[in-house]
């Protein structure tokens, strides 16, 4: 009995110490820049939407009047400002070289429209090149059990596998 009350309270230490954590990852979908360009990739945030844990957003090769548009990959999170998420995030290089901007309607779980008013893509070569449409769209994630679920499972297997470990040895007992 000694033994399994501890494994109760080792089951009930496991599930209070591993919280609830899931990252959101939103991908970018038909976002358009002025003159034919594209963005594409995807961002993740965390389970708030309040954050940025990952980016990996590439700007495609473009040409707007006389300015040529440089591609480029932005997924150097140490120049991610997302002060304001879950409304925008921005991306800049130092010195400005390369800035990004994504300004979202409302992010939420299922992901959002970008607002082409202040989205945009800015390259110091090239000028500003305004997102024209598109939107982010929430990935699909497999489900994959966190740990606390992982040791409930293999401590009910123990408890079953016990309960049937004692019976057996009763119905020895009773036939003796």
């Amino acid at each position: 009995m000694k033994r399994l009350a501890a494994l109760a309270a080792a089951v009930v230490a496991i599930t209070a110490a591993a919280p609830a954590w899931a990252a959101k990852v939103f991908v970018l979908d038909n976002v358009t820049l002025q003159g034919g360009g594209t963005l594409t990739g995807s961002f993740t945030t965390n389970d708030a939407l309040t954050s940025l844990e990952a980016i990996d957003i590439t700007a495609s090769m473009n040409t707007v009047g006389a300015f040529t548009f440089q591609e480029f990959r932005y997924n150097d999170l140490s120049l991610v400002y997302a002060d304001h998420m879950p409304t925008y995030f921005s991306v800049k290089t130092v010195g400005y070289a390369q800035e990004l901007q994504l300004y979202f309607g409302a992010l939420t779980d299922a992901g959002a429209t970008l607002l082409p008013s202040h989205s945009f893509e800015h390259q110091t070569v090239a000028g500003t090149r305004m997102v024209t449409g598109g939107q982010v769209v929430a990935a699909a994630v497999s489900a994959v059990p966190e740990p606390a679920t992982w040791a409930m499972m293999i401590v009910g297997f123990g408890l079953a596998g016990s309960a049937l470990r004692q019976g057996g040895r009763k119905g020895a007992r009773a036939a003796a």
